[in-house]
């Protein structure tokens, strides 16, 4: 008699979401990264699976403080009372049926007691959590408080963003602004990949993309990316990704590279090479000529970075673990530039990773500043006299952007801005005001909000 194996089953999309959520929590671990390993673990997930996945994970991040009020006022307990593992079955359950029209509300209850009794939660849970979510189901929701009584919580709820973060927004930006900014940070995001011009071109990239099944349609303003507008495969799973012809990149990121004047065969040091989205477009620049020292203090994001080059078929970058707030391994004056890629509060990003609405606090803004400018003095003996020196953030906060550059130049005479209108294209050069800073913004102009500015030594 012939036997044969049988394939393991694969879990659905609403028990894989429950274990990122829950392993997010428990271990402090980026949603992102746990959505990645699980995808790589599950490639044989059915495309609406990984879909309603996605949709599941970000969305209840993206919505967490709003589903989280709601829950609070049909629950008989404390949410900080709840077994945690109850808490993200609600939360996954109030976003179907709060937030989701194609998911029947009845299905979303259902699905809730489910995972409550596949968990080995005690019954109670299960009906509490049954409970809980028919409450909603009624439509039993407190109103959301009135714009002109709070702005601050009526703003935060309404959008999901922390209290905090929207009383500074409305003390800069005013309430028109603050508002589109968040509706802004709550819109999905387009899927924009930047075409590797060592290997390809934009224009030849969309056709290849095209006979791979895969709609793509040219930025609006970076001339090597594209967004992609439909697919009908995992796009990391395309024979074009495997042949390193292009990699995920906001748009605002392939500008702020763009900068820093470059030519084949120099030597470019690059701090914070982080996955090596920046190193290979800055490959691009030199030709694959010449030096970049990619340098990061993760050794796991330089582990990546190593695969992502040897796809992308860079030759010319080096990584190094180092922490750039201490020495570097460079000679003084041996760089002719600098890219200076600075850790920084991530609030310019929020659309594309909403868990950082929940990550970071008021109080982790004020650790930033002196540690960017302690990159920058750390990489400015590195530069020859004549050289560039490129800063980059990824968040909209003064304090990290303008700020560290102003205290930067006070303390550093022989620099000064150097940002220069020509290094983009025509269509992008409105995003750079006087007196030379570079920005990008989500409610403005559709992209994630970086922050830029190219500095010159004597």
């Amino acid at each position: 008699m012939k036997h044969t194996t049988r394939s393991p089953k694969l879990p659905g999309a609403r028990d894989l979401a429950l274990d990122i959520l829950a392993a997010a929590r428990r271990r402090e671990r980026s949603v992102e990264d746990l959505l990645a390993a699980a995808l790589r673990r599950h490639r044989g997930l059915p495309r609406l699976e990984r879909a309603l996945l996605l949709e599941l994970v970000q969305g209840v991040k993206r919505w967490e403080i709003r589903l989280d009020y709601f829950l609070a006022r049909v629950s008989d307990l404390p949410l900080r009372k709840l077994h945690p593992l109850v808490h993200q079955i609600l939360r996954l359950g109030a976003y179907q049926i709060l937030m989701l029209d194609k998911v029947p509300a009845r299905a979303a209850v259902h699905e809730a007691g489910r995972q409550a009794r596949g968990r080995g939660l005690p019954a109670a849970h299960a009906g509490f959590i049954n409970a809980v979510l028919r409450r909603l189901t009624a439509g039993e929701l407190p109103p959301i408080p009135p714009l002109k009584a709070d702005p601050v919580q009526s703003l935060s709820l309404e959008h999901s963003h922390p209290a905090w973060l929207v009383r500074r927004w409305l003390e800069r930006y005013g309430l028109e602004q603050t508002r589109a900014l968040l509706a802004a940070n709550n819109r999905i995001p387009p899927l924009t990949i930047r075409a590797n011009l060592l290997k390809t071109d934009a224009a030849t990239l969309q056709a290849r993309l095209a006979r791979e099944g895969v709609e793509a349609a040219p930025c609006r303003f970076s001339p090597e990316g594209l967004n992609l507008l439909a697919l009908t495969s995992p796009p990391l799973e395309l024979p074009s990704y495997r042949d390193g012809l292009w990699l995920f990149q906001d748009e605002g990121a392939q500008l702020a590279s763009r900068l820093l004047p470059l030519t084949p065969g120099a030597r470019l040091l690059e701090i914070g090479a982080g996955r090596g989205g920046k190193t290979s477009h800055l490959a691009a620049a030199l030709g694959d000529r010449g030096l970049i020292l990619a340098l990061d203090r993760h050794f796991r994001r330089l582990k990546e970075l190593k695969i992502n080059l040897a796809r992308l078929g860079v030759r010319a970058a080096q990584p190094l673990v180092a922490d750039a707030t201490a020495a570097l391994p460079c000679k003084s004056g041996a760089a002719d530039a600098v890219l200076v890629d600075a850790p920084c509060s991530s609030l310019g990003i929020i659309r594309r990773h909403p868990e950082i609405k929940g990550r970071v606090t008021e109080a982790d803004l004020a650790a930033f500043p002196p540690r960017q400018l302690a990159m920058l003095a750390a990489a400015a003996p590195c530069l020859r006299p004549g050289g560039r020196l490129l800063y980059i953030t990824c968040t909209s906060e003064p304090a990290e952007n303008e700020a560290v550059i102003r205290a930067f130049l006070a303390a550093h005479p022989e620099f000064h801005l150097a940002t220069d209108l020509s290094r983009l294209p025509a269509p992008a050069r409105s995003l750079i005001e006087p007196p030379g800073f570079f920005r990008t913004s989500p409610e403005e102009h559709d992209l994630d909000a970086f922050f830029a500015a190219v500095l010159a030594k004597e």
